[in-house]
C-alpha cells in the first residue's frame, strides 16, 4: 500500500510531553510536530509552517512563529536555507529542511525507527529547480489540509513523488509511441468526508510551464506525451493493482489561466476526459480552494468545484 502522510498534524505528538531542554529553550509539543512535518514534507517555507501551526487572523506570519523557527534552527533541529532572490523580489521566506539532530529528536522522542526516516544530509544540498517544485507541490498540501478542516473533510493521505518514484516502478506500454514509461504523480492524495459521502482520490501535477505543450519531435517530452502515458496507465490492471480502482482525478495546477486552457485543450486532443481537471496557482491561493468552481475540466464547459457542497 501507498503509505499514508498525516495531514496538518502529527499523527506522534498529541500527547508529547514538554521535552529535553536543548541551547537555552525548552522544547514542546508543537515545535516537535514542526521538526515532523518537515521530514515528512522534505522542505517547508516560514509561510507553510505558520499556516499550519500558527494560524492568525489576517493570514500574516507571527513574531511567535518566527521566534520558535529561530530557536529550532539554533538548537540544529531544522536547518535554515534562504531562499534564491534578486533584489526586485527582496528578502523571501526562510526555507526549513531536517538535521542530524531533528532525526535524532525524530528516533528519541517521537519513536520513530531509524528506517521509518527519509531524510541524509545530501537531501540539504539540492538545487533551487528542485526546492522550488517541491515547495509548490507543498503548496497545494497546506491548501489542500486546512480547506478540508475548514469543511469537515480529512486529508487522510498525502504522498509526495520522492515515495512515488520508490513505489511506482512498473513500466506501461504507450500504444501510440510503442514505448514503456513508468507514470510518478507528484502527489497522491485523499480526501475524505461526512458519513455518506464518497471518499475522493487525487494524482497532482505541477506544472511550471517549464513543458513544451505538443513537442515538434519524439525527442522532446511534451504535455501530450504525459497524458498519452496516463491514459495508458489507466486502461492498464497497474493502477487497480495498487489503488484498488481506477476512479483517480488527475489535478494540474499550472502558471496561468491562459496556460491552463491550453493544457486543457491538449488534454482533450490526447482522448483525455472528465478525470483530468486543472487550476492555476492563483486561484489555488484564495480561500476555499474545494468548494469554489475554480476547476476547468476536460470535455466539460463549466468550471466546477473539487468538493461539492453538503
Amino acid at each position: 500500500m501507498v503509505p499514508t502522510i498525516t495531514p496538518n498534524k502529527s499523527s506522534r505528538t498529541s500527547g508529547t510531553r514538554d521535552v529535553l531542554p536543548r541551547r537555552g529553550f525548552r522544547l514542546q509539543a508543537r515545535d516537535a510536530a514542526i521538526v515532523e512535518a518537515v521530514h515528512r514534507n522534505r522542505v517547508l517555507s516560514t509561510e507553510q509552517i505558520a499556516c499550519l501551526f500558527f494560524r492568525t487572523s489576517d493570514g500574516e506570519v507571527s513574531s511567535q512563529c518566527r521566534a520558535r523557527l529561530r530557536h529550532l534552527a539554533r538548537a540544529d533541529l531544522l536547518h535554515a536555507a534562504e531562499q534564491l532572490q534578486t533584489k526586485a523580489d527582496g528578502r523571501r521566506p526562510y526555507l526549513y529542511m531536517l538535521t542530524a539532530k531533528g532525526r535524532d529528536l525524530l528516533i528519541e522522542e517521537l519513536g520513530y525507527e531509524p528506517e521509518e526516516i527519509d531524510w541524509q544530509p545530501s537531501y540539504n544540498d539540492v538545487s533551487w529547480p528542485y526546492l522550488r517544485h517541491q515547495i509548490a507541490i507543498n503548496d497545494v498540501y497546506v491548501a489542500v489540509a486546512l480547506d478540508a478542516e475548514r469543511i469537515g473533510w480529512r486529508l487522510d493521505k498525502w504522498v509526495d513523488d520522492r515515495i512515488l518514484r520508490q513505489v511506482h516502478t512498473e513500466r506501461v506500454l504507450v500504444p501510440s509511441t510503442g514505448q514503456e514509461v513508468a507514470v510518478v504523480p507528484d502527489a497522491y492524495f485523499v480526501l475524505s468526508g461526512p458519513t455518506g459521502s464518497p471518499t475522493l482520490q487525487f494524482f497532482l501535477e505541477m506544472d511550471r510551464a517549464t513543458m513544451t505543450v505538443a513537442a515538434a519531435s519524439r525527442r522532446t517530452k511534451s504535455w501530450q506525451d504525459k497524458i498519452r502515458a496516463y491514459q495508458a496507465y489507466f486502461e492498464s490492471s497497474l493502477v487497480h493493482q495498487r489503488y484498488g480502482t481506477d476512479r483517480i482525478r488527475v489535478l494540474t495546477v499550472t502558471s496561468g489561466s491562459d496556460r491552463q486552457e491550453h493544457l486543457r485543450r491538449a488534454t482533450e486532443e490526447m482522448g483525455g476526459r472528465r478525470r483530468y481537471w486543472f487550476t492555476s496557482v492563483q486561484a489555488l491561493r484564495a480561500p476555499q480552494l474545494l468548494t469554489r468552481p475554480i476547476w476547468s475540466v476536460a470535455s466539460h464547459d463549466v468550471p466546477c468545484e473539487l468538493v461539492s457542497r453538503l
